[in-house]
């Protein structure tokens, strides 16, 4: 896809979740929040339905009143405020992803490709676990799930996260990795390992020449789990070496996640090289520069 460069700064966000999954507040309520804080361009992006029952993906029946929602919306805003039909799908091997066409029929503007599950080994070779529920719930993945072995929880998480992106199917890549959202202080396992770096140099070597966008994601900042965006600094750094581009998105679930930490996500694309970044509008991709 051709990439036109814009000169004004511009207010966008991809990462977008409503009443229709785990969001907080409706979503003509967070498009009005959006709108009053001067966003040019709002994404939804609502948990797209897995093949199994959650508390926090949207029910399949829901899909088309999810459609027509977020269509009238642009509507309603036409002219002062872009909104884009998004989905945040998931990723696991073996069972789903965004390049299985379950969702084509919607004539999605964009979708972000994501990691929550993994497969441990101790649990059986259908059990499902996911890296994004309380710290309870990981440290009892690790110990139940894993026999304490973090470093194959390390590797089966980057595994998925390199398969989906050689699956592709999708537009942006969502928080590289949130396998740190339950890792205080490194208290779980060492992110500053050999083996911690080369399982996520994996899937940043995955990316090199792919047209995928990766987001730079404020969401474990603003839910208090995180003190920096994913994914981290020197990951950022690598991504910038092969020419990935990326976007800057607050995972926002309230009004009150759009502008959160945002200018620590523009600090830590700064420091990483970057001199702008990648929107998505209805003519295409453009490129901003960093307020």
């Amino acid at each position: 896809m051709a990439i036109g460069v814009i000169l004004l700064p511009m207010l966008a966000n991809y990462h977008t979740h409503s009443e229709f999954c785990d969001g907080r507040i409706s979503a003509a309520e967070m498009a009005e929040a959006a709108y009053a804080a001067g966003f040019a361009v709002l994404g939804f992006s609502s948990h797209a339905p897995l093949p199994f029952q959650t508390e926090w993906t949207m029910e399949p029946d829901k899909l088309a009143d999810y459609v027509r929602t977020i269509r009238a919306l642009g509507e309603a805003y036409h002219g002062r405020m872009e909104i884009l039909l998004g989905l945040e799908i998931d990723y696991i091997d073996g069972l789903c992803g965004p390049s299985d066409g379950r969702f084509d029929r919607l004539g999605l503007d964009y979708v972000i490709g994501a990691i929550h599950h993994v497969r441990p080994p101790r649990l059986g070779d259908d059990a499902l676990a996911t890296v994004d529920d309380g710290q309870d719930s990981f440290d009892a993945l690790i110990s139940q799930g894993y026999d304490n072995n973090t470093s194959a929880l390390v590797e089966d998480y980057y595994k998925a996260a390199t398969a989906c992106i050689k699956a592709g199917g999708f537009d942006i890549f969502g928080h590289f990795d949130l396998i740190r959202k339950n890792n205080p202080n490194m208290s779980r396992f060492r992110e500053d390992t050999v083996h911690y770096k080369a399982a996520a140099m994996s899937t940043v070597d995955a990316l090199t020449g792919t047209d995928i966008i990766v987001e730079i994601n404020t969401g474990g900042m603003a839910r208090g789990k995180l003190s920096t965006p994913y994914p981290a600094a020197w990951i950022l750094k690598e991504l910038k070496l092969r020419n990935v581009d990326i976007c800057l998105n607050s995972d926002a679930h309230a009004s009150a996640h759009l502008l959160a930490y945002r200018d620590a996500g523009l600090q830590a694309a700064a420091e990483a090289g970057y001199d702008s970044l990648t929107i998505i509008t209805a003519k295409g991709r453009e490129r901003v520069p960093l307020e």
